[in-house]
C-alpha cells in the first residue's frame, strides 16, 4: 500500500500544482496530466475498493484527477467511433515503452516545475543539468519509440495519434525547461 500512495501522493501534488496555476477544466487536466496514465492504472488494479476509498480520501488531488479520468474513459467509449477504431492494438514491448515515456515525461514536468517555483534556479544548477540529460535522454528514446513503429510497419494513422499524443508532451516540457 505504501508504493500506491507515493503514487497518489505524486498525483494528488501535481494537481494541486495545476489548481494553482488555474488549470481546472478537465481536458486541459487530461493533457497536462498525461504521464501519470500509467500510475492511476497501477493503483487502480492493485488495490482493493477499500484501499481506493482510502486514498481518495486521503489525496483529493488524485480522487480528481482519477474521476476526471474515468470520466473521460467512459465518454470515450460511448462515442460511435473513435480516431484509433480499427487501429492495431500495440505490442507488449511497445505498451512497456509508450508507459516508460509516459512516467518520464510526469517526471520532468515534476521536476522542472518543482525547479521554477523555487526561484534561484542557479542554486540547483547540478539538479537542472542532471534534469536536462534525463530530458534529451528522453527525447531520444521517443524517437527510438517512433523508429520502432515505423519498423514494425505501424499503419501511418498510428505514427500520427502517436505524435499527437507525445507532440503535446514534447512541447509542454520543453516550455517547461525554458
Amino acid at each position: 500500500m505504501n508504493e500506491f500512495r507515493r503514487l497518489a501522493a505524486k498525483i494528488d501534488q501535481h494537481m494541486q500544482q495545476l489548481a494553482a496555476q488555474g488549470v481546472s477544466e478537465a481536458h486541459a487536466v487530461i493533457n497536462r496530466m498525461m504521464g501519470y496514465v500509467p500510475d492511476l492504472h497501477r493503483i487502480w488494479v492493485g488495490t482493493t475498493d477499500q484501499q481506493l476509498m482510502a486514498l481518495s480520501r486521503e489525496f483529493p488531488g488524485f480522487y480528481r484527477y482519477a474521476r476526471i479520468m474515468e470520466e473521460a474513459s467512459e465518454a470515450e467509449r460511448n462515442k460511435a467511433s473513435r480516431p484509433y477504431d480499427g487501429m492495431a492494438e500495440f505490442s507488449e514491448q511497445h505498451k512497456q515503452m509508450g508507459a516508460q515515456l509516459l512516467t518520464t515525461a510526469a517526471t520532468l514536468e515534476r521536476g522542472y516545475q518543482a525547479f521554477r517555483a523555487s526561484g534561484n534556479l542557479q542554486v540547483f544548477r547540478p539538479q537542472l543539468d542532471e534534469l536536462g540529460r534525463l530530458h534529451r535522454q528522453w527525447l531520444s528514446d521517443l524517437d527510438a519509440f517512433k523508429d520502432s513503429l515505423r519498423a514494425q510497419g505501424a499503419e501511418p494513422k498510428v505514427l500520427e495519434y502517436v505524435n499527437e499524443v507525445f507532440g503535446r508532451l514534447v512541447e509542454h516540457i520543453k516550455q517547461l525547461a525554458g
